[in-house]
């Protein structure tokens, strides 16, 4: 199982909690005649990856809105691949303990002049061939472990040689272990511990890109929920205008109201034409950034359809429980985990150079056997000429040698120490000095985090009194409209004051609207300050509210199970 299959395992409960706050209705604006769900697969569940038809629009819930991001979004896609390069940088680290082998093949030929009656003749050659073998290892302990095979062959024209050619086989096991610096820990190990650690950083970060991700897809869907509202908001405003416009024109035909007056309607028409315009505008953008977040590729055919927001989600009062909030922030948010996990770095690398700072002593044992073997010359005397030989060869020489006929063992210490030492005194100071501003960043995080968390559970709490205030505002705006209309109709009122009884109302709405939407922001930032980070790669503008759902679990099972056949 893969580290990011892992982790989206693990965030099942979040997408527990993908499912909108409060009652859902249908939203206002009546789909079209071609309205297309998402295609089922032959297995019974929705394709991700399917698109409704050109011309048609795709009905999304928010549930629908977050599985698509959890399997389709890019960040996702490309955040994936950091808790695996660091699963490798992990094996790789492990690589250091491999065993490894090593050799040395080779052949010589040597002419050496005679300069003395014991040279061996006028021109000694002497041929060495020399096949050696080993295999080394770094142990966990920070010892070094050898086992080595050597031997050569020398074939030598020498009066005074008594085997021609002659063969040496040696067996030895050598075993370095450090006593002191490099004992408890040693750099193989140090990087080791830093590339676990790393790992474990890279699977939060990961989680922090889901979490995020899964914060973006519910703010974009929130946000394209408001700008349906806000063009029907526009339109209904453009409509008043019109109507006024139209009982105005009529009045002037009949002689009771000045044409004058119609300038004023029309003014009124125009500008609430700008209004539907830059609401139509701000409807495509929102459509366009949750496409982004929801699919994973560019495709006209994706950028063509429309997004129909299914949820409706309420505006209900939510009970806030700060001092809890802080806690949970202080224990799961990512960006507190990791400065700790960057603490146990910093621990890691102190320790590590204040061992480095040690004396160096290390125990140095060996143990082996030589052989020789060869055919023996009998000479006549020394130097003289050979009158008979012994058969023997390298068999006789590997007999020995792994029979330890002759042994040879070795046990001591090597001992050494930089006076005064600055180097590793000075990188031991600077890893303290570095984990200690690590510490003191932490502890301002902490504050930064507390402070956050309070922030945005009172932005609930004065959010949704804001809503009411808005709801209430909009309620008497429209009564007084309406009284203001009827004054006219009975030509107790100006054209000017129903004109602003209109912009009052048009405001109102959208005041309400945002407020709505700005309400349901607050619940879900509230809830994102207590699991994630601001995220470096873009805002983050929301998380859902605690709230359980079948289906958004099923999000995160679909998205693992896309993982895992990848």
């Amino acid at each position: 199982m893969t580290a990011p299959l892992a982790l989206l395992l693990a965030l099942a409960f979040v997408a527990a909690a993908t499912a909108g706050e409060g009652p859902q209705a249908p939203s206002p604006q009546a789909p079209s005649a071609h309205v297309a769900a998402p295609q089922a697969s032959p297995s019974g569940q929705a394709s991700l990856s399917a698109l409704p038809a050109p011309g048609e629009d795709f009905r999304l819930s928010l549930d629908e809105a977050v599985k698509r991001a959890l399997e389709n979004n890019a960040d996702i896609a490309v955040g994936r691949y950091d808790p695996e390069v660091s699963e490798q940088n992990v094996v790789g680290a492990k690589g250091s303990y491999d065993p490894y082998l090593f050799a040395n093949l080779s052949h010589n030929s040597t002419d050496t002049k005679g300069t003395n009656v014991f040279a061996g003749g006028t021109t000694v050659n002497t041929k060495t061939d020399v096949w050696n073998f080993g295999v080394g290892q770094y142990l966990p302990t920070g010892a070094t472990f050898s086992l080595a095979f050597n031997n050569n062959k020398q074939d030598t024209n020498n009066q005074f040689t008594l085997f021609n050619p002659v063969y040496n086989s040696t067996i030895q096991f050598r075993l370095t272990q450090p006593l002191l610096k490099n004992f408890s820990t040693d750099y193989n190990r140090y990087q080791l511990k830093l590339a676990k650690k790393n790992r474990e950083m890279s699977d939060v970060q990961f989680r922090q890109t889901i979490l995020n991700t899964v914060a973006g897809v519910k703010g974009y869907y929130y946000d394209l929920i408001y700008a349906f509202d806000n063009l029907e908001a526009a339109r209904a405003n453009l409509g008043l205008a019109k109507k006024l416009l139209d009982e105005n024109e009529i009045r002037v035909k009949v002689g009771t109201m000045a044409p004058l007056d119609v300038v004023t309607a029309q003014s009124e028409v125009a500008s609430r034409a700008v209004d539907v315009i830059t609401a139509e505008n701000a409807l495509a953008q929102a459509q366009d950034n949750l496409k982004e977040a929801i699919f994973p590729q560019n495709d006209p055919a994706m950028w063509s359809i429309r997004i129909m927001p299914i949820d409706r989600p309420g505006a209900d009062p939510v009970p806030v429980n700060i001092e809890a909030a802080v806690r949970n922030a202080l224990e799961n948010r990512t960006d507190i985990v990791n400065a700790r996990k960057n603490i146990e770095n910093y621990n890691l690398t102190v320790t590590y150079y204040k061992n480095q700072a040690l004396p160096q002593l290390d125990l140095v044992a060996s143990y082996g056997g030589s052989g020789a073997g060869g055919t023996q010359l009998v000479r006549d005397g020394l130097g003289g000429p050979v009158i008979s030989t012994v058969p023997g060869g390298y068999g006789d020489a590997l007999g020995e040698a792994f029979g330890f006929d002759f042994p040879s063992w070795t046990i001591g210490a090597n001992v050494s120490y930089s006076i005064p030492n600055r180097t590793a005194k000075a990188q031991a100071a600077s890893a303290r000095l570095s984990r200690d501003q690590a510490l003191a960043s932490l502890r301002r995080l902490e504050l930064q985090v507390a402070a956050e968390v309070r922030t945005a559970g009172r932005a609930v709490d004065s959010g949704f009194k804001t809503v009411e205030s808005t709801r209430a505002a909009r309620v008497l705006a429209d009564q007084s409209l309406d009284a203001e209309q009827k004054k006219f109709e009975a030509g107790m009122s100006t054209n000017y004051l129903v004109t602003q009884k209109q912009r009052d109302l048009a405001l109102a709405r959208v005041n309400e609207l945002v407020a709505i939407s700005n309400y349901h922001k607050s619940l879900v930032n509230f809830q994102r300050t207590q699991e994630t980070g601001l995220s470096t790669a873009g805002s983050v503008t929301l998380l859902s509210a605690a709230s359980s759902s079948a289906q958004g679990a099923q999000a995160l099972r679909s998205a693992a199970a896309a993982a895992a056949t990848q």
